[in-house]
């Protein structure tokens, strides 16, 4: 079996554990009001349904409304869409070819050493499971998303 856990890291590198989104809606949390935080997905396999291992991380930069909700929006979703299908896609050539103007790919938000060490804290005390597999999945998703951004240049 297989699991998501959703965390919010604040920009004190506080961490929040969300339970999953209901239509789209994630849990409020009043003290992270209109603010920026780093939301972090956790994918990772079970056993006696538990977190056992992680496989993967994903990190976004989001911003919470003013009751601490984040929304995920049609128009949010539409746009990471569009920038999967225009990337995924086409080829260089195609890019060239093009007479419109060319979009900018959405940023993949990098996260900064505090939080890094403050996910690690989080996982190695709440999941130890996860935490002995989170840097080294880590790093090789930074390096990969450096290696990716080296290749549109």
């Amino acid at each position: 079996m297989s699991g998501v856990k959703w965390l919010y890291i604040s920009t004190e590198n506080k961490i929040y554990k969300i339970p999953n989104p209901k239509n789209g809606k994630f849990k409020e949390i009043k003290e992270l009001s209109n603010q920026d935080v780093l939301k972090v997905m956790l994918y990772y396999k079970t056993k006696n349904r538990r977190p056992d291992k992680l496989v993967m991380l994903e990190f976004d930069l989001i911003t919470l409304n003013s009751e601490g909700v984040y929304e995920l929006t049609d128009e949010r979703q539409s746009k990471v869409l569009q920038n999967a299908f225009q990337f995924i896609y086409n080829r260089l050539q195609e890019f060239a070819d093009n007479k419109s103007p060319f979009e900018l790919p959405l940023a993949p938000k990098v996260p900064s050493i505090n939080e890094k060490i403050a996910l690690y804290e989080y996982l190695n005390k709440k999941f130890p499971n996860l935490g002995k597999d989170a840097p080294a999945i880590v790093e090789n998703e930074m390096g990969s998303q450096k290696n990716t951004s080296k290749k549109l240049i």
